[in-house]
């Protein structure tokens, strides 16, 4: 049966699902798999799984009145199939498992004990939604005091700290989160892709921030040569996503404007960067990034944006179904379709080449939540670089100038409202991390000088003004709830930071309840 099906052609929902079933033999050996998994991955594109599931019942009851022993056993190797593939399903939809646990005790009770052990609905894991963090080596980390601070992290190690972060996150999107964004054309009701794309953005400003921190054009000269070998060294993870967004950090026009700084970045330099834009612009349909991602081996991240444009471009050109009465369903379409949806599922299945400090994965956590404008973001860029009054007239508005025409701007997305959990666990470990890698002799304290060096991570710090060691330092932090209510994540460890200098290893327990009990 599945050998006669013509996709092209289009087919009924039962076709597909009798030429799935069809493609199992009696010892539950799959003839086509890429059919049977096609089918159960995009089957909530046209029917809910609880019909699916429905209907499989609906076939086993036929086939015993039928007395079609091959056809009973080839459906349960098709449940067992779709509880193995995609278990996530099952834990995630009570209503679908019950409805699996419903067939297997009917095949219970009718003593069809062979049947029934196909189905183990039972021991479908809990899903995971966060990976385990590579603990640390003790000796290792004594070794490396300085392994928190930005400006000294080896790019490589950077990069792959980004890309754990990132991966990690991508991990948590499912199919129906896709699948609710391209029929919705947004993230509504989508907080996972939302988070997803929120991070995408925060690693792009994050990037601008910490160049427009430094004062001098030199200085920010060696940020953007830090970040470029950054790119290299994403690209050489094959983390095209992440590249994405650092280079998009770089390309933007509050950086582009600086003419000054880029003075400072050697040739070198420069033509890496040329190359590295290159690489994801969005020219030709971006035909650079997919002849490079088509050439990976192992390992890779593709940019989710680009992909879920090409999504989103499908749903638009092609109907899902190719009849008025919405029987026959567009095969062709589903084919184009899983074949994007699977290259993104593949990617959860292939673990990144890297290993993770979870001091620093809660410090860089912690320091990408930094939300600006873009006006915000190029006022900052007029600050370190004004207008120069020789250049031709320009209007007195901040306005930024359109982006160069290198990168498509990413799907924009609201700022995750946060977590309170996330808040405080985040905050402890960052200030534990501190102390951790910066009290070198033990005793329970942070010296201004190391409070100085490790405040760099933070490019807004002066926020809440520089620290005076002349004055209270409540003077300058926020004064009401209200205030304090309103503070993002990073701005909770701005707080944390100015305050290091006098706290000690004891009171950071406490502090995280404090932290708790303003946030409620």
């Amino acid at each position: 049966m599945a050998g006669t099906l013509d996709l092209d052609k289009g087919c009924t929902v039962e076709e597909l699902l009798r030429g799935c079933i069809e493609a199992f033999d009696d010892s539950g050996k799959v003839r086509d798999p890429q059919l049977v998994r096609m089918f159960l991955m995009m089957h909530p594109w046209y029917i809910p799984s609880s019909q699916l599931a429905a209907k499989l019942l609906y076939v086993y009851q036929q086939s015993r009145k039928d007395n079609s022993s091959s056809l009973q056993v080839k459906t349960c190797h098709l449940v067992r199939y779709w509880i193995s593939a995609f278990p996530a399903e099952f834990d995630l939809n009570p209503e679908l498992a019950e409805q699996i646990k419903e067939l297997k005790a009917l095949l219970d009770q009718e003593g069809n004990r062979r049947h029934s052990s196909l189905i183990d609905i039972e021991s479908v894991p809990t899903y995971k939604w966060n990976r385990q963090v590579t603990q640390r080596n003790p000796v290792e980390q004594k070794k490396r005091k300085m392994s928190l601070l930005f400006d000294h992290l080896d790019p490589m190690e950077l990069a792959a700290h980004l890309t754990y972060l990132e991966y990690r996150s991508f991990c948590k999107i499912l199919f129906q989160d896709y699948h609710s964004f391209v029929t919705h054309g947004c993230t509504v009701d989508n907080p996972v892709l939302e988070r997803f794309i929120s991070l995408f953005n925060s690693v792009s400003q994050w990037v601008q921030l910490m160049i427009l921190s430094k004062p001098t054009a030199p200085q920010r000269a060696l940020v953007i040569t830090h970040f470029v070998h950054v790119a290299e060294k994403l690209l050489e993870l094959q983390n095209f996503n992440t590249l994405m967004a650092v280079v998009g950090g770089l390309s933007h026009s509050s950086i582009s404007r600086l003419k000054e700084t880029h003075s400072h970045v050697s040739p070198e330099t420069i033509k890496l960067w040329e190359g590295l834009t290159e690489l994801v612009t969005a020219t030709g349909n971006y035909g650079n990034y997919r002849r490079r991602l088509a050439a990976c081996v192992g390992f890779r991240f593709p940019i989710l944006g680009v992909h879920l444009k090409d999504l989103v471009a499908l749903q638009l050109a092609l109907p899902d179904w190719l009849d008025p009465t919405r029987t026959r369903l567009n095969g062709a379409k589903m084919k184009q379709l899983f074949s994007i949806l699977e290259e993104l599922a593949m990617v959860t299945s292939l673990q990144p080449p890297v290993q993770a400090n979870p001091d620093l994965l809660s410090l860089l956590t912690v320091s990408l939540d930094q939300y600006q404008t873009e006006d915000e973001l190029y006022q900052l860029s007029l600050q370190r670089e004004p207008r120069s009054k020789s250049s031709p007239s320009s209007p007195t508005s901040c306005t930024p100038p359109p982006r160069p025409p290198v990168l498509e701007e990413w799907t924009s997305a609201a700022k995750p409202k946060l977590d309170q959990a996330l808040v405080v666990e985040h905050i402890e470990k960052m200030v534990e991390s501190v102390f951790r890698n910066f009290d070198v002799d033990g005793d329970g304290h942070i010296s201004q000088e190391e409070f100085q060096i490790i405040r760099g991570n933070f490019p807004y710090l002066s926020a809440f003004g520089d620290f005076d060691q002349n004055q209270p330092i409540h003077a300058e932090l926020p004064h009401s709830l209200e205030q304090l209510q309103r503070i993002t994540l990073c701005g909770w460890a701005i707080i944390c930071l100015t305050i290091l200098p006098l706290m000690d290893m004891s009171t950071v327990p406490s502090f995280s309840l404090l932290i708790s009990t303003m946030l409620l």
